[in-house]
């Protein structure tokens, strides 16, 4: 090749380099549309992008709109996400019917996606919607057994649900409370009646704490009505023990919506909901909270001290 056809072809190579740069610095960055009542949830969701290899001040722009209301995810909406991470039952439906092209990564802990039709089956969901469901009827089990070896002595069990979420949550916890010989006490929270309220009218000695977005963000006076009437309480949330309740037991919300990273860099990277299975939760921590319980003059076994991922002292 002579002198001049090699310099050419240099300089060739350095134009098409320069446009392929500045072609990337004037592409737009991806919408990413975060639906959560924290923002603690969103920014799992940015780390989880970030060991994705993607830059939330460059290629990706991860958005979030108060705190999650219907009214929020229309805002959200308006703004074109092209994938939206969404927790929460009432919130993935309403999504669903209102975006029904954008994909959606779904993060609940209180519905079943096939009994709901929002997905065909677990491996392959078949449409719009995917993402990470808790298997309740386990979980309610080991809950009720927590209960019963902190307080071997309790005979009736307050149940804490949400009426909009997770009906079978509800029986699951009352069936487990049932075979465990406890009398099981519904408390649904409505636009009337408050989770504070209800807990603080109980006479239940245990108060099981389930699962919707309204209870997550109550939690912590959740925690203190049950310790204002002495009764130990466990959740699903076990940011509820770091908020001050007895114990909690369950997949990290955090954990889930950080884990929702590896769905949104699929469906940007070109691969569609409908191919992309289902998932249950990986990571399940174990609180207890050390201080609630010398305060309820309670103590752990030891057997619950060791295998605790966190002891709040």
């Amino acid at each position: 090749m002579r002198r001049r056809e090699v310099i050419c072809s240099i300089a060739a190579a350095f134009a098409l380099d320069a446009r392929s740069r500045a072609a990337a610095q004037s592409a737009r960055p991806r919408k990413v549309g975060v639906i959560a009542s924290e923002a603690h949830l969103t920014d799992a969701v940015v780390t989880g992008l970030r060991e994705f290899g993607w830059d939330p001040r460059g290629d990706v722009e991860v958005l979030r709109v108060g705190t999650g209301t219907l009214a929020d995810i229309d805002q959200l909406l308006r703004l074109k996400p092209e994938v939206l991470v969404a927790g929460g039952e009432v919130r993935i439906a309403y999504a669903a019917e209102h975006a029904p092209r954008t994909p959606i990564i779904a993060i609940d802990l209180e519905g079943d996606p096939e009994r709901s039709g929002l997905v065909q089956s677990l491996s392959r969901p078949g449409g719009n919607i995917t993402g990470i469901w808790l298997d309740m009827p386990e979980m309610a089990g080991k809950l009720v057994e927590l209960v019963k070896e902190v307080v071997p002595e309790v005979s009736r069990c307050a149940i804490l649900s949400d009426e909009r979420f997770g009906r079978a949550q509800v029986e699951a916890t009352e069936r487990a409370a049932e075979s465990a010989g406890l009398k099981g006490e519904r408390l649904v929270i409505d636009d009337l009646r408050g989770a504070e309220q209800l807990v603080a009218h109980t006479a239940a000695g245990a108060l099981i704490v389930l699962t919707s977005p309204s209870i997550f963000v109550q939690r912590g006076r959740i925690a203190a009505a049950a310790g204002a009437r002495r009764i130990a309480s466990i959740s699903i949330f076990p940011d509820y023990a770091r908020a001050g309740g007895l114990m909690g037991y369950g997949p990290s919300l955090t954990g889930m919506f950080r884990r929702s990273a590896r769905y949104v860099d699929a469906v940007l990277r070109g691969r569609p909901p409908a191919e992309l299975p289902v998932e249950r939760p990986t990571r399940f921590e174990f609180v207890l909270n050390q201080r609630t319980a010398d305060a309820l003059g309670l103590k752990f076994p030891l057997r619950l001290l060791a295998g605790a991922d966190e002891v709040i002292e």
